[in-house]
């Protein structure tokens, strides 16, 4: 395994000023590329997008990476075969896959955070949920994973996957296997059912209406059948007016959908009607010197707020979503994959040149909800904040040091088998009562119902589960300061500091401030043993996220060996900030 660093990177590491390049103004729109780089392979799959930048995976086993400028960024030499099977998380952590089944993930830098060999090879890209957690596909199998790789749950669905997992409206996954079977697998490994008389191509899941979910399917023949809810709670169908041709590719957004056909027309259907409502010539169809033909899979599409797209290995469209006029129309030759267009209106395309080739083809940017890294999730699994935990309706025997006992080897026996499943909310809402008991203004450290180590160990639990939405929980505990102008326990910070780093992701840098508090006059505490775990927990969340947040991280690394902190703690933060150089 290799891994090349740019200057760019480098200068992320000396604390020198970051900046892509000297061009940061965006180029104008134009059917040229805007720029080219020598990849000295061939690309399979789609170029992955996230965090103003792309990754490209080379047949030859290396992944590469480009700011949107045209700079190099960083290349991963996995050693071996790599499927064209890429995901990329918010904070631009990238998701890879060798032909042997081993899922590896890359950070923003290029630097391998785990692997992880399953026992099947990965059949369809790994999909990222809400709260950062991974679907792995391989076979009939589904793997869920944290971001950090420790398993959540894993399912075999009796059949092997036909249409590739996509994410439903509420944070699950939707697919088809080859026995025929529509399946719906909740975030929590929940199995629905339901049986089709054939495997279809697309599936195109929607809110049709608040709280109401539909799921859109398009088969080979042109028939278009709509799955939902019935009055019994069970899955129901009903069929849509056939579209008269095989769809290449299908797309949808709020209460439309967008279908691309094999002839390269493109129309828009009505969610609650299935009447077309506008039909437009793609630069696939051959009234537009196109082939008049696109097989499925060699097409895609995207359905945003700025338009409707059509993306092929010819070329793309553009169609504005009210009317159906083109905004614009591009060919390209020689691809060896599908395109991919970007948030910030670019197209990247990987050619049998073995060259990358870029296009600013829109001026308009989506306009979209955004942390310090990529769009905010669609949703929410709820874990931030859970419903009471079983154990909270109990009563006070839950504070029994036995019954606390009992609960942390079930806890643990769930963590250690990799199957928690649909205990998670529930586990996790217990953790966060036990550990953050402290913040109810009842609360009396005089006599705790819940004592420090009890606690402590309900924190380390919770990094063990991994959500990335339990971290401003763990941060609010970390920085608590009682009435009495006191923190909490060094314990209680150290065991905070260690569950945020191994979840290893801080997308609204709530940790990160929180350590700051460290350096205040009336800082939490001296213990050298808790200072030491946050400059570790913070090494760990700058090596999993990189820029930006790893500026803050560094910042507060170089800080921690400047203060008037134990001189222990000063040597322990230097070695860590010398870890994020090797």
């Amino acid at each position: 395994m290799k891994i090349k660093f740019c200057q760019i990177c480098i200068l992320l590491f000396t604390g020198t000023a970051f900046s892509l390049s000297a061009q940061t103004r965006e180029p104008p729109v134009s059917a040229d590329p805007i720029w080219e780089q020598d990849l000295k392979g061939t690309v399979i799959g789609l170029p992955t997008l996230q965090a103003e930048s792309v990754v490209v995976v080379l047949k030859e086993g290396d992944v590469k990476s480009y700011s949107r400028f045209g700079n190099w960024l960083w290349t991963y030499s996995a050693g071996e075969e790599l499927t064209p099977f890429v995901s990329r998380a918010r904070e631009g952590t990238t998701y890879i896959c060798t032909a042997g089944g081993t899922v590896i993930a890359v950070n923003r830098i290029g630097r391998e955070l785990w692997k992880l060999k399953l026992d099947t090879p990965i059949t369809a890209p790994i999909v990222i949920g809400w709260d950062g957690r991974l679907f792995i596909p391989a076979g009939s199998r589904v793997f869920c994973r944290t971001a950090s790789g420790h398993s959540l749950w894993s399912v075999d669905l009796g059949s092997s996957i036909f249409v590739k997992p996509v994410l439903d409206r509420r944070g699950g996954l939707a697919m088809v296997l080859d026995n025929n079977e529509f399946v719906l697998l909740s975030h929590l490994s929940v199995i629905e059912r339901f049986r089709l008389s054939s495997k279809p191509l697309h599936i195109v899941p929607l809110e049709v209406s608040r709280g109401r979910d539909a799921f859109f399917l398009f088969y080979a023949s042109g028939a278009v059948e709509r799955l939902f809810r019935g009055t019994a709670g069970s899955l129901t169908s009903e069929p849509l007016p056939n579209l008269g041709q095989t769809p290449a590719a299908a797309a949808g957004w709020q209460d439309k959908i967008a279908v691309t056909l094999r002839d390269g027309r493109t129309q828009l259907i009505s969610v609650s009607s299935g009447a077309v409502e506008w039909t437009g010539n793609s630069h696939e169809t051959a009234a537009e010197r196109g082939s008049g033909s696109v097989e499925p899979y060699w097409a895609a599409m995207q359905f945003d707020e700025r338009g409707i797209y059509v993306l092929s290995t010819r070329g793309a469209t553009g169609f504005r979503a009210s009317d159906g006029s083109m905004l614009w129309l591009l060919r390209i030759t020689g691809a060896a994959a599908i395109p991919s267009f970007s948030d910030e209106g670019y197209m990247y395309s990987g050619g049998t040149d073995h060259f990358l080739h870029a296009y600013r083809i829109e001026e308009r940017k989506r306009n979209i909800p955004r942390s310090m890294y990529g769009p905010m999730p669609e949703g929410s699994y709820g874990l931030g904040n859970p419903p009471p935990s079983t154990w909270a309706k109990v009563g006070e025997s839950r504070y029994d040091p036995l019954v606390i006992q009992l609960m942390h080897d079930e806890i643990d026996a769930a963590i250690k088998s990799g199957q928690i499943g649909i205990h998670e909310p529930d586990y996790v809402g217990y953790l966060m009562e036990m550990a953050g008991i402290s913040l109810s203004p009842t609360y009396s450290p005089v006599r705790p119902q819940v004592q420090i180590l009890e606690r402590a160990e309900c924190i380390r639990q919770l990094g063990y589960l991994g959500s990335r939405e339990t971290v401003p929980f763990l941060a609010r505990l970390f920085a608590h300061k009682f009435p009495n102008g006191t923190y909490e326990d060094p314990e209680i910070l150290k065991a905070c500091c260690q569950a945020i780093g191994r979840i290893g992701v801080d997308p609204a840098g709530d940790a990160i401030r929180a350590y700051t508090y460290l350096l205040a006059p009336d800082n939490a505490t001296m213990d050298p043993a808790a200072l030491m775990a946050a400059a570790t927990s913070t090494k760990d969340l700058c090596r999993f996220s990189g820029p930006p947040l790893s500026d803050a991280g560094i910042r507060l690394l170089r800080a921690f060996t400047a203060t008037d902190f134990p001189a222990v703690v000063k040597r322990h933060a230097t070695r860590e900030l010398e870890a994020l150089f090797k």
